[in-house]
């Protein structure tokens, strides 16, 4: 457990162990932390393990997998071609757009209605399957060309705004279209106009704006020459390009490459991410479907070329995963998926192919392997630790039916190890007579879970009794035993009640370090005796700690317990204690101490600790 989870308890315990866990895998995995979140609920599932042990086991076992998590199963990142330059800006038009605005488009009406039929015009328009309009020429004074005007658009025509003939059909080119000067095209409609020469441009990337809104496009433009003007066909590429861009996005993101092997023209076609896949550059794609072999590892050359023979023999799809060297000696794992197309006759005439690159899942997937088998070790680690904490536990601690009874009162104790393997914890409890009618009773808990724990359980219950022959009052035995904690090796903490009970003043001594204080019930009243707080064992050396004393009479009973009983990660730790009060207040009866009875109505999670319980009543 690293030092940041120690003074965590609780749901927050829980939750930064769940987060560390998260973040140490997904370092290990080299994915992010949702996805690494995932492989550990799989993990725990696989396992059978409880969220939180597995998170543990993650966290606490930092062995580590050959270089850095999964980078060591995954070579760089296949290369992506840069995107391509932007085009230069076109010459600045605004002499043309100032001309245009200098002349008064009142008599627009009366050049269409005065314009004669052009059958080549109609013609055109009606037989492009594109956006098209016929342009006749605006004159100045001086007989220069100052603008275009739509006479007619076909029913396909739309500009970038959506108009269409409805909205363009006697308007002005310059006043809707002002792009076509700042890019040249009303030039070269001019020339078109001017010399007759036809006219073609494109794609290339254009621009309009209407209303404040502007809009881009990549635009592919024709120009011929008619009787009355110019009929203009242009197509916006709209849905190419967002076809195109959703191809190179799924190219991308899921590491896809197509390619196609025309056997009857002998040309190969491979996407840029097909030739990344392989370490190609685009133009080094293998001739044939017989060259793919080439440009594999070698262990898998064999498996290529039969995956090959069976495209152009059983003429059937074929599926494999094979390997490309890198240039760093590593590989890429490649998934590849082809199938022959046939002519009619049954023979094939070409080949498409698709590959992935799923060397990332291949590396999860090592890696994750890896993970489990630490956390097999870890999780067989921890159940020989849990027989061996088991063990000593029992060793150590009395047989509840045996505990060591004391002059004047009557003792009874229920302790319950925990029910999971890797929270067994460090409860303790312990009696012994004393000189002159005393007695001295104690309950602890060593800080921590599994075989450390339940070691330094040992050493310190042990210690108490050693101390306890001092005959000292519980105050100093309760100081020397944090002198004797603080110097364990390897470091540890814990809490305890030391107690001792004069049979003939019936006075009652108990000092507490950091433990949960004990309740006294008196004559149907449950009432919990609350003192100065003071540290827990280890914490600090040369602590002198508060001595608390009260007078009991016959019947009165003094309950000890350790957190187990009350800690719950939903609930408030002072009302699971009013809890307990109120529980013993109702189930205690004279000389009847219904421990079975009160663990019960407590529904502590036994999963989760240890529990003890010591009753001890005045007879």
């Amino acid at each position: 457990m690293t030092a940041g989870l120690e003074g965590l308890t609780g749901a927050g315990r829980e939750r930064a162990l769940l987060a560390e866990a998260r973040e140490v895998l997904a370092d290990r995995l080299g994915c992010p932390t949702g996805e690494a979140l995932q492989h550990l609920i799989w993990l725990a599932r696989d396992l059978d393990l409880d969220m939180t042990d597995a998170a543990e086991m993650v966290v606490g076992d930092r062995e580590t997998v050959p270089e850095t998590g999964v980078q060591a199963f995954l070579p760089p990142l296949p290369p992506h071609a840069a995107p391509a330059a932007p085009p230069p800006a076109q010459a600045d038009r605004d002499e043309v757009l100032r001309r245009a605005a200098r002349f008064a488009a009142e008599d627009d009406r009366a050049l269409l209605a005065a314009l004669p039929h052009d059958a080549q015009a109609h013609a055109l328009l009606d037989a492009s399957m594109d956006s098209a309009a016929h342009l006749v020429p605006v004159r100045g004074p001086d007989g220069r060309v100052v603008d275009l005007l739509y006479a007619r658009l076909n029913d396909a025509a739309e500009d970038l705004f959506g108009q269409g003939a409805a909205e363009l059909t006697g308007r002005r080119l310059l006043c809707t279209e002002p792009g076509s000067a700042l890019t040249g095209l009303f030039d070269a409609y001019v020339t078109v106009l001017e010399s007759g020469a036809p006219y073609a441009r494109g794609p290339f990337a254009y621009a309009a704006a209407k209303d404040g809104v502007s809009r881009s496009t990549r635009l592919s433009v024709r120009a011929v020459a008619v009787p009355t003007g110019v009929v203009v066909i242009w197509r916006h590429h709209h849905e190419e390009d967002r076809t195109r861009r959703r191809l190179e996005r799924v190219e991308r993101l899921g590491r896809l490459g197509f390619g196609e092997w025309d056997l009857v023209s002998g040309e190969a076609n491979w996407s840029a991410q097909m030739s990344a896949n392989y370490g190609l550059d685009p133009e080094d794609a293998p001739a044939s479907p017989h060259d793919l072999a080439k440009v594999v590892a070698e262990q898998d050359i064999a498996m290529v070329e039969e995956a090959v023979a069976d495209l152009f023999e059983r003429r059937e799809p074929v599926e494999i995963e094979h390997r490309v060297p890198t240039p760093d000696g590593r590989h890429r794992h490649l998934w590849m998926f082809a199938e022959p197309v046939l002519d009619d006759a049954g023979r094939p005439v070409s080949i498409n192919i698709v590959s992935q690159d799923i060397t990332r899942r291949r590396g999860i997937e090592r890696a994750l392997a890896e993970t489990r088998r630490q956390m097999l070790r870890q999780q067989a680690r921890t159940a020989q630790e849990h027989r061996v904490a088991v063990t000593l536990r029992r060793a150590i601690l009395p047989d509840p039916a045996d505990v060591q009874q004391l002059p004047g009162l009557v003792v009874a104790v229920r302790s319950q190890a925990a029910e999971s393997a890797a929270r067994i914890g460090g409860d303790w409890f312990a009696t012994r007579e004393l000189p002159g009618g005393r007695g001295l009773f104690a309950i602890g808990d060593a800080a921590g879970h599994g075989l450390p724990a339940a070691a330094a359980m040992a050493r310190t219950r042990n210690g108490l009794l050693g101390l306890a022959s001092t005959g000292e009052h519980p105050g100093r035995l309760v100081g020397w035993l944090n002198e004797l904690v603080d110097d364990m090796e390897p470091a540890a903490t814990g809490t305890a009640i030391v107690a001792d009970y004069d049979r003939a003043t019936r006075m009652l001594r108990w000092t507490s370090a950091g433990h949960p204080p004990p309740i006294l019930v008196r004559g149907g009243a449950a009432v919990v005796l609350e003192g100065e707080p003071d540290p827990i064992l280890g914490a600090l050396p040369g602590v002198e700690y508060t001595g608390h004393e009260i007078r009991l009479y016959e019947d009165d009973v003094v309950y000890l317990y350790t957190d187990g009983l009350v800690e719950r990660r939903d609930a408030d730790i002072g009302d699971r204690i009013a809890r307990l009060a109120e529980i013993l207040r109702t189930s205690a009866n004279g000389r009847n101490l219904a421990l079975d009875k009160v663990l019960a109505r407590m529904e502590h999670d036994r999963a989760a600790d240890d529990t003890t319980l010591v009753a001890v009543r005045v007879r």
